[in-house]
């Protein structure tokens, strides 16, 4: 049965084929529902969306044990009023997509219908084999204008993991201007920011972020710690900030992906290269 890998897929290659899947949606395989929860599965993987509350992926499975609290999207349209949850907006239309034919959903495509704007978001499930401790997951947001006038937007992504089921014991680093590492013993995540740049980053302790987005007023994100300083160990959290005048009719696009991987259970590709390499020269030896 065809299976479409993207785990050692460039960033960029990942996205190109997210966009494709969106552009299939509306496929016979589609799945379209008024329900708001929904399972991705995939190898390995299952990831549980609530899309009408702000908990939204709360659940991120890796070979039967949970990485993820939740992960939420907030907004807000000025420097006047408080930041408000993606996922508290009217959902025009929602549904899942199962790509690779094997029965079972690994795309999530929800769009949410403000006043004057909408904000689609594509999820793509990738798992690896079973026991190879390995999984993706890509995510594809676009925010488009629907005035005639332009929108001053500003955009947050809210991330809180409990790496190994247990909320405590990670840190965490900004390995550069676009990516997070948050990590501990034997466990390993990464999200990547393939575009655009985020304007402003946060890695703080549940729930210093958290209390910002959720305070009534609105809020820029610390710039802390600096690149290259590691966070905690703890329940570490953290966010991304964009900030970008959207003009009519114009859409501004966000796509990333997170990678997570169990560093002491090498991956299926790397035990087989091994396998191969060793067992070359014994079947030379034999020949000779």
């Amino acid at each position: 049965m065809l299976k479409l890998h993207m785990r050692h897929a460039s960033a960029a290659a990942r996205a190109l084929l997210c966009g494709l899947v969106l552009g299939g949606f509306t496929g016979p395989f589609a799945q379209h529902s008024v329900a708001a929860l929904f399972t991705l599965t995939d190898e390995n993987s299952a990831a549980h969306f609530d899309t009408a509350t702000p908990a939204n992926n709360d659940n991120w499975q890796v070979d039967g044990v949970n990485q993820l609290n939740h992960q939420s999207f907030w907004f807000r349209i000025g420097n006047a009023g408080p930041e408000q949850s993606v996922h508290t907006l009217p959902i025009g239309i929602q549904g899942t997509t199962d790509t690779n034919f094997d029965g079972n959903p690994e795309h999530l495509f929800v769009r949410y219908n403000g006043a004057g704007f909408k904000i689609e978001t594509t999820y793509g499930l990738d798992g690896g084999l079973p026991g190879s401790g390995a999984s993706d997951l890509s995510e594809q947001i676009s925010i488009t204008n629907t005035t005639i006038t332009p929108l001053d937007f500003h955009f947050f992504q809210y991330a809180d993991f409990d790496l190994g089921g247990v909320a405590g014991g990670d840190a965490a680093v900004f390995t550069n201007l676009n990516t997070v590492r948050q990590f501990k013993p034997g466990m390993d995540l990464t999200e990547t920011v393939v575009t655009p740049v985020p304007s402003h980053r946060e890695i703080d302790f549940f729930n210093g972020t958290l209390a910002k987005l959720t305070n009534g007023g609105p809020d820029t994100l610390s710039d802390t710690p600096p690149i290259g300083t590691v966070a905690g160990p703890g329940n570490m959290t953290w966010a991304y900030q964009w900030d970008f005048l959207l003009q009519p009719g114009d859409t501004f696009q966000v796509s990333k992906d997170k990678h997570l991987n169990i560093p002491g259970v090498p991956e299926p590709a790397t035990i087989l290269l091994v396998l191969s390499a060793v067992a070359v020269p014994m079947f030379s030896r034999r020949r000779r």
